[in-house]
């Protein structure tokens, strides 16, 4: 059944029409959030339309409206039909290639921040390295806390890697930040000098190959990024062995897990030399993000 939108001339109020477009979006945990941002990038505006607002829509603005609820009503995601994604109080833009961030992924980056800031008066200035940057969301976000920081990120993905760039001008801190196209840490010279990095950090793709995943993440995230081998721990193997050449004395590693792999992951960690120094919560209160060190 199609959804009737009415152009007018007439200047009206948004909250009915909120109404009736949430109403429609039955498989979203925030019908009306959703329905007023899809309002607002109707009217060719990057924000959510209150209810309170009095609005006019065009027979062009209707156009748009019909076409994004029809997107969204298919499963994707408004930060999809937005282009970005808010994280850390950053805008980050996205492309098929890139993870849409997830909130509770900043508990890795508060946990990150928390260790720079025991760094003594007068230390050189930290060395970040974020394996699997995507978006770079992670590692722009450690930069602009840190203005004296410096950064590297990686990714298998070409097309992530042009956008983590282009995200990292446009937050003006391209200086401080380089990208190279490579899988997790393979080598790439004068790039991985044996104990550069003082913080390392990965959200490395942790579910099962067999997991049912909801419409607005199996369609829309890269699955590169998402799935790793039958029991979600196939990159961690990968990845965890290589980290401790890599860390600088007194450096940390901050990988982000499922809520289920704090026990798997630490074994693995441990396995490669590593030591567990802590757990990071999400604002769920779930295991989220491993803390490791090499010392």
């Amino acid at each position: 059944m199609s959804l009737q939108i009415t152009p007018s001339s007439d200047i009206r109020s948004a909250r009915p029409l909120i109404s009736l477009l949430a109403g429609r979006l039955t498989q979203s945990a925030s019908p009306r959030l959703d329905a007023s941002w899809l309002l607002g990038l109707s009217l060719g505006r990057d924000i959510a339309v209150q209810g309170h607002e009095d609005i006019c829509l065009d027979v062009d603005a209707c156009a748009r409206l019909g076409a994004l609820m029809a997107r969204r009503m298919k499963g994707e995601p408004v930060s999809r039909l937005r282009g970005k994604r808010e994280f850390w109080s950053h805008d980050f833009y996205l492309n098929e290639a890139t993870l849409d961030p997830r909130a509770d992924t900043e508990c890795l980056v508060a946990a990150a921040c928390a260790f720079a800031a025991l760094k003594p008066q007068g230390a050189r200035p930290a060395q970040i390295l974020d394996l699997g940057t995507g978006s770079g969301c992670i590692l722009l976000s450690l930069l602009l806390e840190q203005p004296d920081a410096k950064g590297v990120g990686t990714d298998i993905a070409a097309l992530a890697i042009a956008q983590a760039r282009a995200n990292a001008a446009m937050l003006g801190v391209a200086l401080r930040a380089a990208f190279h196209q490579t899988s997790w840490c393979d080598p790439i010279a004068g790039v991985f000098m044996p104990g550069l990095f003082d913080i390392i950090t990965s959200n490395p793709p942790y579910i099962g190959s067999q997991a049912l995943l909801s419409a607005d993440v199996a369609d829309y995230d890269p699955h590169h990024a998402l799935f790793a081998g039958a029991d979600g721990l196939d990159d961690y193997r990968t990845l965890l062995p290589r980290l401790p050449a890599l860390m600088h004395r007194h450096a940390r590693a901050f990988i982000e897990i499922g809520s289920t792999q704090k026990d798997a992951v630490s074994a693995l960690a441990i396995e490669s030399g590593l030591t567990v120094c802590g757990i990071e919560l999400d604002f769920s209160g779930r295991d989220r993000c491993l803390i490791l060190t090499h010392e």
